[in-house]
């Protein structure tokens, strides 16, 4: 791009003061912004996301950085490191720092023109901008020759890190098929290292995060010195705002090259051009999980293409760090609306490539197979019962947890990869038994199972009214436990709790299905009788009294059992004009008189 490019050194020139790689990893997590939605887990395609005492944790091993974590989460619980600190280093070092920026540029740094981002980075302290255009063609021209080799085995064709990096980690037996090529960005850094003056640093501008590790790769040493992302340039550029205008000035733009060797990242035209729509030899594939399946049919023996064109995004052009706001097809309506309006070089690419120097486009992969260690099938089969599932017929496999099946999810717990908390159908239930135990608890009396005082004053007021609606009976028992304290004091409180339980266990057997028996508080209990005179009441208080007297209340101590007593007040409800208050303090000064008149008795209320 720069007028500068036609400067040159002799290809074989000395490298200096390459950059050191980065010393923190790429993906960081950002704990105080995490609001504990486990989004980022349950998108991660590689499995590289567990939850730590809530919160997240990248297992660095299983990671591709393809950064779904980070453009997934919607409060920024993840991040990317900042890797703008080694630009400035090189911009204020006195070296000439060229600018190597992804052709997907015009389309991340919209609005801003070729012209108008030539200008700015050179204001900012940069020494020439290029972008990876003959990079890409020289790596298409490596393919090419690669795909017509006759009888050629199978071919892994990418220059996605993440895509590459899929291979190593999770198919390590097909890392032989990736076919050794560098990314465009490393041919074009060495392409700039061999024409600028001795010295000259490369800062890469890419399209994706993984690349800003890539680049350090020791392979490509000496290649790049610095890399961030277009989202980092967007911010080191921020103190200059485009211009309204879309050329800094008329005749300014000079004449550009046009692509006709490479399509999407080096990917060679003329392996397609030879094929039919259907051939069935090549394949196209984007994304990790459409790649994993792909992957898994050929170890499989369900397929078996000649050429695989792999990337994780639609093309570099839909990658994180490119205007992450706006649509592929918005991008790719600005790249093609800004090939059309440029002026085209008289040379070919081919042409101008026969002039360039002579850069290595040779690499090697080797295979970092993921630990997959897999446990015993009795191992699986408890977890599986930890998560409610009795067999595994049972299971659900439907994906909320971010596994495919509930095996696969048992296998991540085993590793510690994971949690039942994970799994949305079981917290669901188990959520609903909670809020069902906690309907239940608000109601009842956690240790008799009697209706509480809560649900007594409720009960007390619907009784009442409809007794004075039907002009019916109504009957309240108040009953006290004679000397509790004592029982307390002298046998402790299990046994207290054994005698509670024993009276609640006699007003329920005791009694008809439509009474409601309470209890009140401490030893005190409540019974009401709907459809019941004060005559009738007496005799079922009676009828509990003696009952309860004549059964000792079995206990673990000396003695083995305790005698327990009860006192009763009875009052009942005054029609037409009672009230639930009226109906209580009644019974309550009853019982009063009973507990006066020396315990274990009945007593009616006056009126």
């Amino acid at each position: 791009m720069s007028d500068r490019s036609q400067m040159t050194r002799p290809a074989d020139g000395a490298v200096r003061g390459a950059s050191a790689a980065p010393d923190r990893f790429l993906i960081t997590n950002h704990e105080d912004a995490c609001r504990e939605c486990w989004g980022c887990v349950r998108y991660c395609p590689a499995r590289a996301i567990r939850v730590v005492d809530h919160r997240t944790e990248i297992i660095e091993e299983r990671c591709v950085k393809c950064g779904l974590c980070v453009s997934e989460c919607g409060n920024c619980g993840h991040g990317v490191r900042d890797d703008t600190a080694s630009v400035r280093e090189l911009l204020v070092s006195g070296r000439p720092v060229v600018a190597v920026l992804a052709t997907e540029f015009v389309a991340a740094l919209h609005p801003r023109s070729p012209e108008e981002v030539e200008r700015v980075l050179e204001d900012a302290g940069f020494f020439a901008v290029e972008s990876t255009l003959l990079g890409e063609e020289l790596v298409a021209l490596a393919y090419e020759r690669d795909h017509t080799r006759p009888c050629a085995p199978l071919s892994l064709r990418s220059t996605c890190p993440v895509a590459v990096d899929w291979v190593r980690l999770f198919y390590p037996r097909l890392v032989s098929a990736l076919v050794p090529v560098v990314p465009p960005y490393v041919a074009q850094a060495r392409l700039v290292k061999a024409m600028y003056p001795e010295g000259t640093a490369v800062v890469y501008v890419s399209p994706c995060y993984a690349r800003k590790d890539e680049a350090f790769d020791p392979q490509f040493e000496g290649a790049v010195d610095a890399v961030i992302d277009f989202t980092e340039l967007g911010r080191l550029l921020q103190g200059a705002p485009p211009k309204t205008g879309r050329r800094t000035r008329a005749g300014s733009r000079r004449p550009q090259p046009v692509k006709e060797i490479s399509l999407t990242d080096g990917f060679p035209r003329k392996t397609l051009a030879e094929r039919t729509a259907i051939d069935e030899t090549v394949v196209k594939v984007r994304g990790l999980r459409q790649l994993d399946d792909l992957l898994k049919a050929i170890m499989d023996g369900e397929t078996a293409p000649a050429v695989i064109d792999m990337l994780n995004c639609e093309g570099c052009i839909d990658g994180p760090a490119v205007n992450s706001g706006m649509s592929v097809f918005a991008k790719r309506n600005i790249m093609a609306a800004e090939r059309d309006s440029a002026p085209l070089s008289h040379a070919t690419t081919r042409e101008i490539l026969d002039h360039m120097p002579t850069v290595s486009l040779l690499r090697s992969f080797r295979a970092s197979p993921v630990d997959q260690v897999t446990p015993p099938a009795e191992e699986i089969d408890l977890i599986l019962a930890e998560g409610e599932f009795e067999t595994r017929d049972e299971t659900l496999d439907c994906g909320a947890c971010g596994y495919q099946t509930c095996e696969a999810h048992a296998v991540a717990i085993y590793h510690k990869n994971s949690s039942w908390d994970m799994c949305f159908p079981l917290q669901r239930r188990r959520c609903a038994n909670v809020a069902e135990e906690l309907e239940r608890t608000a109601t009842l009396d956690a240790l008799t199972g009697l209706w509480n005082r809560r649900a007594f004053d409720d009960r007390i007021v619907e009784e009442v009214a409809r007794a004075l609606r039907y002009e019916t009976p109504l009957s309240l028992l108040m009953i006290d436990i004679d000397g509790f304290k004592r029982v307390n004091d002298t046998y402790g409180h299990l046994a207290g709790d054994h005698v509670l339980k024993s009276v609640a266990t006699s007003l329920c057997s005791d009694v008809r299905d439509v009474d409601i028996a309470v209890r009140y508080g401490g030893d005190e209990f409540a019974l009401v009788l709907p459809a019941t005179n004060k005559t009738a009441a007496f005799a079922v208080a009676e009828k509990l009294r003696e009952s309860i007297a004549r059964r000792p209340v079995p206990v673990n101590g000396d003695p083995p059992s305790i005698s327990v007593t009860i006192s009763i007040g009875v009052a009942a409800l005054r029609v037409p004009d009672g009230t639930p208050l009226d109906l209580l303090e009644a019974a309550d000064r009853a019982l009063y008189v009973a507990k006066e008149s020396g315990r274990d008795q009945v007593r009616l209320s006056a009126g």
